[in-house]
């Protein structure tokens, strides 16, 4: 063994990246080196979160969910689903809409899944792009066949932005997607519109004309990063739907 490499083993077990603080709470970070950050001859990437923000964010569990959106239904929440296992929203969309459908969330929108959206989203810190491409990815090998489609942003968000955060979380994935669809736009943000609001408001997708023919027999999958009421997925999924798309469900990291 040499003495540089005694050095760096040494170094390893004591040294420490310079501190950082989490992207979430904002509280300092202490990123001890490891020994595959020294073999890995690469960059050494500090820590962006905290194990407390990380341990905050809750994974929902498929058997306990709503049919439909995805939502959690656990006895201490206040969501009741019908025999058939659908929620109360979904029920709506059922019998003013005729809108059945599949969607898939991985995490509850909680208060530390909230603040690190608003970090991506609000404060434009794409650092923190790469916390869920493990579950991304994962979820991409049972349907590596279907066309990805990302929720579309306004051109007024993309600019103000300078990204699309759908796109760029399944870029962090390294998951290959198609930009189909296109944001008709809204000055209203819909964080600020009450729910008969949004109900109304459907139609907010077309189709993007600048891409080449599809397989329209092909499944495809929706991602956009939470689903709140629906209006947006029932949007691209009516779009899709008037495109000759029939097997269209969809992924999102939150309800």
């Amino acid at each position: 063994m040499t003495n540089l490499f005694k050095a760096l083993l040494h170094d390893e077990r004591t040294a420490t990246v310079t501190a950082s603080t989490c992207l979430i709470c904002q509280n300092t970070l202490d990123s001890h080196l490891t020994l595959s950050n020294i073999l890995s001859l690469g960059p050494i990437q500090p820590a962006l979160f905290c194990e407390e923000c990380l341990s905050g964010l809750e994974k929902i569990h498929l058997k306990n969910t709503c049919h439909q959106c995805g939502r959690p239904v656990m006895a201490e929440m206040p969501v009741e689903v019908n025999a058939d296992g659908f929620c109360s929203d979904c029920q709506s969309w059922h019998s003013y809409h005729n809108w059945y459908f599949k969607n898939q969330a991985l995490y509850q929108y909680n208060k530390i899944f909230k603040d690190w959206l608003v970090v991506l989203k609000g404060q434009g810190d794409i650092r923190g792009r790469f916390l869920f491409a493990d579950e991304l990815m994962a979820a991409y090998r049972k349907e590596p066949n279907a066309i990805w489609i990302p929720m579309p942003s306004s051109s007024e968000k993309v600019a103000n932005r300078g990204f699309n955060q759908t796109a760029l979380l399944l870029e962090a994935a390294r998951i290959p997607y198609k930009n189909l669809l296109l944001s008709k736009g809204n000055k209203e943000k819909q964080a600020y519109k009450n729910r008969q609001h949004r109900l109304l408001n459907l139609n907010k997708m077309s189709l993007n004309q600048a891409i080449g023919p599809l397989d329209h027999r092909k499944p495809v999958v929706l991602f956009d990063d939470v689903y709140t009421t629906g209006t947006t997925m029932f949007s691209a999924y009516k779009a899709l739907e008037l495109a000759g798309f029939s097997q269209i469900s969809g992924l999102t990291l939150a309800r």
